[in-house]
């Protein structure tokens, strides 16, 4: 054949073909925009929400450096700063901490910092400069707050001033200030160079650095901040500049881990990918099927092509030519309204997960991404229509129908002809058709089983006792706030206890008592406590290996928490090995202790201590008393103090018995349960208590986890049934595109059995029993396969979480039943009524 090399005859032909097709065309449009929507859906979500996470962190971290060193000397900074590999090197310089009383709630730093390293740790000031003179400080607004002044420069501040040596108190004038943002941690107090090097002078050797780590104190230390000259393996880069610099373990390094933790973890990778998969799939069985169709529908019009020389890569063109043409219009719509559509769900999705507000910004990589994968998607579902034209000849066009009229058999049966048979035979004439739709219809309903599954498998009473254990929870404010160092642990009063006892519709309430200490271990006990410390030293820092050592080695002891528990507690407490007997438990003889590796199926066979044994405690007045073990467990960590040591142990004792060896009597938190008739009463009774009673009080209400709870419930639902709906209208189209394309290519067909005696009912029955054997099989699909993918992708996205219990949930395929059947009945009878005029 000879080849004729006219692009403008193709494209007329393909224009041509795209007028005789309209119908073809917006079903086309509207598969591809549909395609296109949920790939810029869940490109712009996952890019946002690893940009969110990414700032989120680096608030967090207080630096978008890529990495730094903490508590250097000047001798140690000028080696850093000759270093040609790294940029944008600037420092702070550590100058103490604030003892003021309005600060006690709210962990603030006092450093001199140099511009560029202000601007990289988000505390430039917006208003006013750094710094100048002696008593100039520029700090953010929460500090402002803190103390009772307006948001202004020109304000004057008397500040307590700690560094470990010596005291400072003194009126400074504010001369910058700047909004903090939220996710960021500590509040920042600059102060100028000059009284920086007068009250704690720079660090210049190891005798100034001993002088100060003598008192732990970091005053006088320089914490450089830098950049490498991309982000890629900050470690690896971090490990080469300390080889560079001679650095060796003793110096501390912070890489920032927004840079590591920005990119997405391996689940939710392989979720984004699970899902892109999907929507390939989907958009795949529906572009592919109706490109078939055409095919089938225009063949006689290609082998006439081919009968007078087009080539086969011509008529390859000309099929791929229609796709960029319909693509040209169907890409941007999808990609557009997928934009439109991410607007509205990444505030909510980052907003509940991540915590910080988000400003939806136009990326055009996210379109461009978006834009190639749904052609490729739009190009791969070509392939096999290109296959059907160039493997065709122009006698075999003539003759080609797009199925199958011989169905071979082994043996000659004799049965009753009705239009449920004769359905049944039809379905069969087209397999590769009949599957594409079958799973596209599956696809939609998997999901939407998955999206309920996965909602109902969120547990809330897990989910709200890992943060609340009871309706209330008073406690000193600074235990609230997780980022404070200092915090008071014995901060309820007997006299908060008794006025709380006295509100109305209290069920229970008690409370939890705590010290820390140190306990002495020997013997056995000791050399458990060396064999732990062998599996654990590789995972930690030479820092705290260190002191591990001095302690277990030197001083054969490890630390310690000793805990005084009323009732409402006890009965909280999570077992590992023991049973709980309050009226054993109570009489004093008996504690509970705590096993070093927590959370782990084999908790209690590491622990230090078995069930029966006798353990020396030393209690908060510095007595020692000797008691028997009577289980292993942990306290709930909504009950605890929230934080644990390397190697440690937690003791619990009956509160009585730890009050009679105490000399403090404050409670660190205090737990109450309220009749449903009361909750509103006592939360404001309280709120009125804490904020003008008792100031340095705070509490926290369950119902405040639980909104949390309810909302995280409708993201997951929200995302996940737009996804179902989007899937399902692409299973009906593909339905109702192959029930419509069916009916046309069968016309001749159709007719032929009316004239030979089926009546037009008949021929309606036979179409719909075609559609329902669709939708049984469809089902088939879903209660076998999808059943086993609910299991597996449900695990896959919410199996680490703390408050996931799976739970299978049947009605989304049982309430689809219903629908899909009167779908698969009706819409060939509309068709069928179309045929018959």
């Amino acid at each position: 054949m000879r080849n004729i090399n006219n692009r403008k005859w193709i494209s007329n032909i393909s224009k041509k073909s795209m007028k005789a097709n309209r119908k073809r065309n917006l079903i086309l449009i509207l598969a591809i925009s549909l395609t296109a929507f949920m790939v810029t859906a869940v490109f712009t979500v996952a890019g946002s929400m690893i940009t969110g996470m990414e700032k989120s962190t680096m608030y967090q971290v207080g630096s978008d450096f890529h990495a730094g060193f903490k508590f250097l000397t000047q001798k140690q900074y000028d080696k850093l700063s000759r270093d040609n590999k790294i940029s944008e090197l600037s420092y702070s310089i550590i100058v103490g901490q604030s003892t003021n009383e309005e600060l006690r709630e709210d962990y603030t730093e006092i450093r001199y910092t140099g511009e560029g390293n202000a601007k990289h740790s988000f505390s430039f000031p917006e208003i006013g400069t750094l710094p100048q003179k002696e008593n100039e400080i520029a700090t953010c607004i929460n500090v402002l707050d803190d103390f009772g002044l307006s948001h202004e420069i020109g304000q004057t501040i008397r500040l307590q001033i700690d560094n470990g040596i010596d005291t400072y108190e003194g009126e400074f004038l504010v001369s910058g200030i700047w909004k903090k943002p939220t996710a960021t941690l500590a509040n920042q107090i600059y102060v100028s160079k000059e009284f920086q090097e007068k009250f704690s002078p720079t660090w210049q050797n190891e005798v100034d650095m001993k002088k100060f780590m003598d008192v732990d104190s970091y005053a006088g230390s320089i914490n450089p901040g830098f950049n490498f000259n991309n982000a890629f393996n900050i470690s690896g880069k971090m490990d080469e500049l300390k080889m560079r610099l001679d650095f060796g373990k003793e110096i501390n390094e912070g890489v920032n881990w927004a840079y590591s933790t920005s990119s997405i973890d391996p689940t939710s990778m392989a979720l984004m990918i699970f899902l892109l998969f999907i929507i390939m799939i989907s958009g795949y069985l529906i572009i592919s099927n109706i490109f078939n169709i055409s095919i089938t529908a225009d063949i006689h019009h290609y082998g006439l092509l081919k009968t007078i020389g087009t080539t086969n890569i011509q008529l390859k063109k000309i099929v791929i030519r229609q796709a960029i043409m319909i693509s040209i219009i169907a890409i941007p719509i999808g990609l557009l309204i997928g934009y439109l559509a991410s607007m509205i769900m990444i505030p909510l999705i980052i907003s509940n997960m991540i915590s910080i507000p988000v400003t939806m910004k136009f990326n055009i990589w996210f379109f461009v991404v978006s834009g190639i994968f749904s052609w490729i998607t739009v190009r791969i579902s070509c392939i096999r229509p290109c296959r059907i034209v160039k493997k065709i000849s122009p006698v075999e066009a003539v003759r080609y129908i797009g199925y199958s009229n011989s169905i071979k058999r082994k043996n000659k049966r004799t049965h009753k002809v009705t239009p449920v048979t004769m359905a049944w035979q039809n379905i069969g004439r087209n397999k590769k058709k009949t599957i594409s739709v079958i799973l596209s219809m599956a696809l939609s309903i998997i999901m939407l089983n998955i999206t309920v599954s996965l909602v109902a498998s969120f547990d809330e009473d897990k989910y709200v006792s890992s943060f609340a254990s009871s309706d209330f929870t008073v406690a000193d404010a600074s235990l609230f706030d997780r980022y404070l160092k200092a915090v008071e642990n014995e901060g309820v009063s007997e006299s908060n206890i008794e006025y709380c006892k006295k509100m109305n519709g209290i069920e229970d309430i008690g409370a939890v008592y705590m010290s820390t200490g140190f306990h002495k271990v020997d013997g056995s006990v000791l050399k458990k406590v060396l064999n732990f410390y062998e599996t654990i030293k590789n995972k930690i820092n030479s820092d705290e290996a260190k002191e591990l050592e001095t302690r277990i080695f030197d001083s054969h002891e490890i630390y310690s928490c000793v805990y005084g528990i009323d009732q409402i507690v006890y009965d909280k407490l999570e077992m590992d090995a023991g049973k709980l007997d309050w009226e054993k438990f109570k009489t004093g003889k008996y504690v509970v202790i705590s096993a070093p590796i927590e959370g782990s199926k084999d908790d209690a066979e590491v622990a230090f201590y078995k069930i029966g044994d006798n353990i020396n405690v030393e209690m908060p007045d510095g007595s020692t008393k000797s008691y028997e073990v009577i289980g292993i467990g942990k306290i709930p960590y909504a009950m605890g103090s929230g934080y644990s040591f390397t190697i440690d142990i937690n003791i619990m004792l009956p509160s009585e018995e730890y009050l009679a060896h105490s000399q403090s009597k404050g409670a660190m938190k205090l737990f109450m349960n309220v009749d449903d008739d009361n909750i509103d009463k006592v939360e404001a009774s309280l709120t009125e208590y804490c904020e003008n009673i008792k100031p340095l009080l705070d509490f926290e209400s369950r119902n405040k986890y639980k909104e949390g709870f309810k909302e995280m419930q409708q993201t997951f639902l929200l995302i996940g049934s737009a996804m179902s709906l989007i899937l399902a209208l692409i299973g009906i189209l593909n339905f109702i595109n192959l029930t419509y394309t069916s009916i046309n290519e069968r016309s001749r067909e159709l007719m032929t059995l009316h004239a030979v005696g089926m009546t037009y009912k008949q021929i309606k029955n036979m179409l719909s029993a075609e559609g329902v054997i669709r939708i049984i099989f469809t089902f088939i699909a879903v209660f076998t396969i999808g059943i086993g993918l609910n299991r597996t992708i449900v695990n896959m996205i919410a199996g680490q979480m703390i408050m996931f219990k799976y739970q299978f949930v049947v009605w989304p395929m049982l309430v689809s039943i219903p629908i899909f059947l009167l779908i698969a009945v009706v819409i060939p009878k509309m068709f069928s009524w179309q045929n018959r005029a």
